[in-house]
């Protein structure tokens, strides 16, 4: 194969990495891609000006010397495209006189032998540091507990690349037997073709960096978005004021559990709050509040951490106590009032006991829940009464603190 045919196919591959390169800038913001399209479009640029350099004899210094900058200009852009993604920054101000040495070496080049050959020796040892320096800019991102497939696809790649110009040097030195040894011409004629593989694969690795990129971005935005509607489920199905469950959440708990009716049993409490309205009347809605988030913080304190708190009503809570005994239950309301009568001091600055009657009903699965509840407002409704009766029988004792009714 004529190396011209060789340099032509690896011009047109180089090119069409370029138009990938462009075609995801589309789609894709990122720094490290601009950098990264700004270099594959020097190296087309560079490689374009070469196969016109070997056919036109009267602007061959001119084209050699455009090439020449072109895959010194390469190599920088993707150097700063390496550095920009290992570590997110951009390279400074004074990294761009960079290009002052590499454009006066480019003009001197041309000038120092007329054999192409002579000069590629020299170029192919500075655009293996290149390389080199472009693998050594990624090593911050190799270093992390997960390093992508995208980034070893384009340390291997730039390894190879340092490795196949820098056997260049020897390789075209011993094109005349310049060593002792001679290299056969058609070996010579395939190194456009090598190049081409191994810029091919560095460019592979890029698409695959960029690419992860974006699905890292995606999962993100996945998680954002899962979190949110955790949130608002959680808004929907909690009571603001005291951080309970509400209805809502009952009966998507008892729907969710349809096809297991059977294998949920306990006992359910209900609990509601005697004078609550005569505490607003006389104190204000915010020590009515209070009450009501006292007596949530109460309810909390005597059932498990399995166990669920509904917000029943304005004044009413449901408790749903799964694999307890009735009777444990109960035993762990009674001293429900006892409780708030202890903080009722933290309520307002007038005295003021906020009381609870309640009833406990016992249920063998989530079809007879419904009858449960029921049972337990009749219980809890008896105990209201009767307890009232007891108070009408006794009368106020003069030593307990006032109590709004």
């Amino acid at each position: 194969m004529d190396s011209n045919v060789g340099l032509a196919i690896q011009c047109v591959g180089i090119v069409l990495v370029t138009l990938l390169s462009f075609f995801m800038r589309g789609s894709i913001r990122s720094a490290s891609l601009k950098y990264w399209t700004a270099a594959w479009c020097c190296l087309s640029v560079a490689l374009i000006s070469l196969f016109i350099g070997f056919h036109v004899a009267p602007a061959k210094q001119l084209l050699y010397s455009i090439y020449f900058f072109g895959e010194y200009a390469f190599g920088l852009m993707f150097v700063a495209g390496c550095h920009h993604h290992a570590t997110g920054a951009h390279p400074e101000q004074r990294h761009l006189y960079l290009l002052i040495p590499a454009a006066a070496l480019a003009i001197l080049l041309p000038h120092l032998s007329t054999d192409f050959n002579n000069l590629f020796m020299i170029h192919a040892t500075i655009f293996a540091g290149l390389f080199a320096t472009s693998f050594i800019a990624l090593r911050p991102a190799t270093q992390q507990k997960e390093t992508s497939l995208g980034v070893r696809v384009m340390e291997v790649a730039l390894v190879l690349l340092t490795i196949n110009f820098l056997h260049d040097v020897p390789v075209f030195g011993a094109r005349n037997g310049l060593w002792g040894i001679t290299v056969p011409g058609a070996y010579l004629q395939y190194t456009s073709i090598f190049d081409l593989i191994l810029e091919i694969l560095l460019g592979f690795g890029t698409m695959m960096v960029l690419l992860e990129g974006v699905r890292g971005e995606v999962e993100a935005a996945n998680r954002g978005l899962t979190q949110a509607r955790d949130q608002l489920e959680l808004m929907v199905r909690m009571d603001p004021l005291t951080e309970a469950l509400n209805r809502h959440a009952f009966h998507s708990l008892v729907n969710r559990n349809e096809s297991d009716t059977e294998a949920a049993s306990g006992c359910v409490a209900l609990i509601d709050i005697d004078n609550l309205k005569p505490i607003n009347d006389t104190l204000g809605h915010s020590v009515g509040d209070k009450a009501i988030r006292a007596v949530a913080r109460a309810v909390r304190s005597l059932i498990r951490a399995d166990d669920m708190l509904f917000r029943w009503g304005g004044d009413e809570f449901l408790v749903l106590m799964f694999n307890l005994h009735e009777g444990e239950a109960d035993r762990r309301m009674q001293s429900l009032n006892e409780m708030l009568e202890q903080k009722s001091s933290l309520l307002a600055s007038t005295p003021v006991t906020v009381r609870v009657s309640f009833g406990v009903a016992g249920f063998k699965s989530l079809k007879g829940l419904g009858q449960a509840i029921e049972a337990a407002d009749k219980a809890m409704y008896s105990s209201r009464q009767v307890r009232r009766a007891n108070e009408l029988s006794v009368g106020p004792s003069e030593s307990e603190p006032a109590m709004v009714n």
